[in-house]
């Protein structure tokens, strides 16, 4: 998944030794420039994406090798239009950089206030009201090979189910808690196959 794109600004500039193209755009609220510069010599010649971090400074992202564009754009003149040969490789650069700056992927759960607060509920009814508990590392590893997943279902009157005592094809899970359990969710432990 990419993060989207909002233009902001593009320079093309053309003189009788080089041509260059400089996009700037803003992903995830991040300033981004993609800058492409085609000299007579490759190896004067590179195309790199930044943005700005935190510091108000300019972070590199991402090259696109010379070899990959400069051998495909003609040699500097002062009436090339300077967006028509290095247009792609700008947009190449601005989507990698979108890809790198897109929000990870999760499929877990929004850990809203209200499930925060169901979580708290079950943490006070299984250990007190100002009770404190650590799950080590060991627990977390016993748990996951010994037990069935856990289910997080919220029901629109505002009660949370938390559940491992259903598979993952139950119709009480698939319906989000709507329908009632088939009864066939015995489910052995994994340790015990």
């Amino acid at each position: 998944m990419t993060a989207a794109i909002v233009e902001r600004d593009e320079t093309a500039e053309t003189h009788r030794d080089y041509y260059r193209l400089v996009r700037t755009v803003e992903i995830t609220g991040r300033t981004v420039r993609a800058t492409v510069h085609r000299d007579f010599y490759a190896e004067q010649s590179l195309a790199h994406v930044e943005m700005i971090n935190d510091y108000g400074t300019w972070t590199h992202l991402a090259d696109e090798p010379t070899v990959e564009w400069w051998y495909d754009t003609p040699h500097p003149r002062t009436d090339l239009t300077a967006d028509t040969f290095l247009g792609k490789t700008a947009e190449r650069l601005i989507r990698r950089a979108a890809a790198i700056l897109a929000p990870p992927t999760t499929s877990a759960p929004a850990l809203t206030p209200h499930l925060l607060d169901a979580i708290s509920a079950l943490l006070a009814n299984a250990h007190g009201y100002d009770s404190q508990h650590r799950v080590d590392p060991d627990d977390i590893t016993w748990a996951t090979t010994h037990g069935n997943r856990l289910h997080i279902i919220q029901h629109d009157d505002g009660s949370v189910t938390f559940t491992q005592a259903h598979r993952d094809d139950c119709p009480f899970i698939t319906t989000t808690g709507t329908q009632e359990c088939d009864e066939d969710c015995y489910l052995p432990h994994a340790a015990d196959q």
